[in-house]
């Protein structure tokens, strides 16, 4: 039921008893303003009617608000608030600051390699560049590497850094492969981990040839993820609020398509398989709940080994610095959040980023799995043991309904 305000009754009524009204939204939200977030549906309310009564005052402080909002719904109507202030002429989105140099990060360094990385794809791959000043002209290595299979292609030899910076806007506008500047000790580490991680010894000896002359001396220790000159680590970490966001980051390019690798998932599908034909007939609620529990344990033991959950750690912090690199530091401090959680061992299921990967890995390979079934099947006029006992189970659950 609605008031006269147009809002709902019961967001009518708790206005009133807080001495407020509908009728003056600005003094409202000023009001709610103190312990915002308190009264999610209140707020809505109150914020889609500024949409009209509000004034540019109205849109800064919705601004600020719009960090401190969790909740979803009114986030939502923030933002279609400060749009339709903005086609009133009230309002203009703040530019984003143009991400920082390297060099800004890491102080001027002469003589220095530089260095390039593209975001991780779903395969687990990514280009990595270095490159450093010899004379006149630039000494080049690149390098497309996998965090299982380790280094896939190699490149290196002489150029110049147009012919350099060329092939580089040339990548990124023929394959939209896009390459962020990096501290040169992060992509080092990241090429020296790919070739312990598997290549030929052709190979391998290519690549100690050409970093003897781009790589001036390597760091004593592994370097710290480049996303902690921009974030910070330990607060994100105790971030419960950021922990919870970090599913909003498979909506970028740099996150979404995600998978988990297909050998880590195939026991996972035999339990699951376990799970969904038992021969003990059960309700379909109780099917569901079985194949709830299932996706559960099944997660919980792709994730058992320390290695994987280092390995998706590692991903998430380097993912993190090619976010805030192009301004996106909210998201970035989000990823930080639950890369922590997954070093520290927390339940998938409390890493929602890391368990929305998982459920759509576990989806995807179910789904190619019964296609093929399907295709063994139909190809095969032998009925087996097990698709006759499945059989049966089916038509004892149509007789029970």
């Amino acid at each position: 039921m609605m008031a006269a305000s147009g809002v709902p009754r019961a967001v009518a009524d708790e206005l009133a008893r807080r001495g407020l009204s509908a009728d003056d939204p600005r003094r409202a939200l000023d009001a709610l303003e103190r312990d915002w977030g308190a009264a999610p549906a209140v707020e809505a309310a109150i914020v889609s009617l500024l949409g009209t009564a509000g004034d540019a005052g109205t849109a800064e402080l919705l601004a600020r608000l719009a960090e401190r909002t969790r909740d979803k719904g009114v986030r939502r109507e923030i933002k279609r608030t400060l749009y339709r202030l903005e086609q009133r002429g009230l309002w203009q989105a703040p530019a984003a600051p143009p991400p920082p140099s390297t060099q800004s990060l890491l102080g001027p360094a002469e003589d220095e390699p530089e260095a390039w990385l593209s975001a991780i794809d779903p395969s687990g791959s990514r280009l990595l560049w270095i490159a450093r000043r010899t004379g006149a002209d630039m000494a080049s290595m690149s390098a497309m590497v996998n965090e299982i299979a380790g280094v896939q292609e190699f490149y290196a030899g002489g150029t110049t850094r147009k012919s350099l910076r060329q092939a580089q806007r040339d990548l990124a506008a023929r394959n939209g492969v896009p390459l962020v500047e990096a501290p040169w000790q992060h992509a080092d580490a990241l090429l020296q981990r790919a070739v312990a991680t598997g290549t030929t010894p052709q190979r391998a000896a290519d690549i100690a040839r050409a970093r003897r002359e781009i790589v001036p001396h390597a760091p004593a220790t592994p370097p710290p993820p480049p996303v902690d000159v921009l974030v910070d680590r330990v607060a994100a970490a105790a971030d419960a609020a950021a922990l919870a966001d970090s599913v909003r980051a498979l909506a970028e390019r740099e996150v979404g398509g995600w998978l988990l690798p297909r050998s880590w998932v195939d026991a996972a599908l035999g339990a699951l398989d376990e799970a969904q034909s038992s021969l003990v007939i059960v309700s379909p609620q109780q099917q569901e709940e079985r194949a709830r529990d299932a996706v559960r344990r099944a997660t919980e033991e792709i994730f058992a080994q320390p290695e994987r959950r280092a390995l998706f750690a590692e991903r998430f912090d380097e993912t993190a610095y090619l976010l805030a690199r192009r301004g996106r530091l909210d998201l970035a401090r989000t990823l930080v959040a639950a890369a922590e959680a997954t070093r520290a061992g927390r339940p998938i299921a409390d890493i929602p980023v890391l368990a929305q990967i998982t459920a759509a890995t576990l989806a995807i390979a179910a789904q190619m799995r019964a296609r093929q079934a399907r295709e063994e099947k139909s190809s095969s006029l032998v009925v087996t043991p097990q698709q006759a006992l499945e059989e049966q189970r089916r038509a004892a659950l149509r007789r029970n309904r």
